[in-house]
């Protein structure tokens, strides 16, 4: 009964009758006591100031610089990795023909153009995707039965007519714009095909009202009336490019389709200077074969292997230049001020 009143607690201990073995190993498990981290000693202050890297020189103009324009840091770091870059374009020339070249470049052109016309055109576009994914069921099924024709037209002839706009500003025509120069074209090139959509708005709304047609002014230049069909007289070999004939197009179409074709065929006279020197090599070696196989087998079987090089093309009897003076004239008054009926001079050429 000695537990009521507490008895003795070392002779009622348990762990005396533990074998000495299993003692150790009981004060093995015993965790460690705490013992504080000693509080680390403050850092000596340096006896002489670090040497200070000198910096670059960056006053140095950039045609000094043995660093190419592609590396961002032109005041000389990493001179030992650019010492053996060779610009794309070098390496383009080094192993590419003229022709190939010429080919790249209006390849890369147009896909460049595609772009930006899809660009102008995302609201078209996204006004054709809702009419084939549309939540509502019953217009989704309206679309696909007439194949969403309405909005398909309006996005296809937006792309069309942004692509022309495109080529007639010049864009991606030359090497030395900035990509914020072409953007602006590409900007430009949307206002103008807008104002063309307004125009043609107006004229729906006169025609349902038997109301006067707008007069119509220049897309370029709408302070200035629009050029005629007489002015805008292509020369035949450039209307031969068109997919149909000047006067098929209507009268506010007309302005933009011979400006486009204008530009392309000043780009394609900067691509010919590229190939002249190459051409003129090809038919020196063309020629020089066909002399051998012409003191070896004759002259007919020479011929037909390898048959003359075609004629130099003839000098141009019409300049660029002057086209565009005699089509878009400096000081040529407006249908306004000239007294010319517009509903009249708005249909001219149809």
């Amino acid at each position: 009964m000695g537990w009521l009143w507490g008895g003795n607690k070392t002779q009622n201990d348990p762990a005396k009758a533990l074998d000495s073995d299993l003692k150790q190993f009981q004060d093995e498990q015993q965790p460690r006591p705490y013992v504080p981290a000693e509080v680390p000693k403050a850092p000596e202050a340096p006896t002489s100031k670090p040497v200070e890297q000198p910096v670059p020189a960056t006053e140095k103009p950039a045609e000094a610089r043995p660093l190419p324009r592609e590396s961002l840091f032109q005041d000389g770091r990493y001179k030992d990795i650019w010492k053996t870059y060779v610009p794309q374009n070098d390496i383009a020339v080094a192993t590419s023909t003229p022709v190939e070249r010429v080919l790249a470049a209006r390849k890369d052109r147009r896909q460049t153009i595609h772009k930006a016309a899809l660009e102008n055109c995302a609201f078209e576009e996204e006004l054709q995707q809702e009419c084939f994914k549309s939540d509502d069921l019953t217009k989704r099924l309206k679309g696909r039965m007439t194949m969403c024709h309405e909005e398909t037209k309006a996005f296809n002839r937006c792309y069309t007519l942004q692509a022309k706009f495109l080529q007639a500003l010049g864009y991606m025509t030359s090497s030395t714009t900035t990509d914020e120069d072409e953007e602006k074209i590409q900007m430009h090139a949307d206002k103008l095909y807008h104002r063309m959509m307004d125009y043609e708005a107006e004229v729906d709304e006169a025609r349902r009202s038997n109301r006067p047609i707008p007069p119509l002014s220049s897309l370029f230049n709408p302070r200035r009336a629009a050029p005629t069909i007489e002015q805008m007289a292509l020369p035949k070999n450039m209307e031969e490019k068109l997919k149909k004939p000047l006067n098929d197009y209507p009268p506010h179409e007309r302005e933009l389709v011979a400006r486009a074709a204008l530009q392309e065929a000043k780009l394609t006279d900067l691509y010919a200077e590229d190939l002249f020197t190459y051409t003129v090599t090809m038919n020196e070696d063309r020629k020089a074969r066909q002399a051998w196989l012409t003191r070896t087998f004759g002259e007919a079987i020479g011929k037909f292997l390898i048959p003359d090089p075609p004629k130099d093309p003839s000098i141009k009897s019409y300049s660029i230049d002057q086209l565009e003076r005699d089509i878009w004239q400096e000081d040529k008054p407006t249908r306004a001020q000239s007294g010319q009926p517009a509903e009249s001079s708005a249909r001219k050429g149809k």
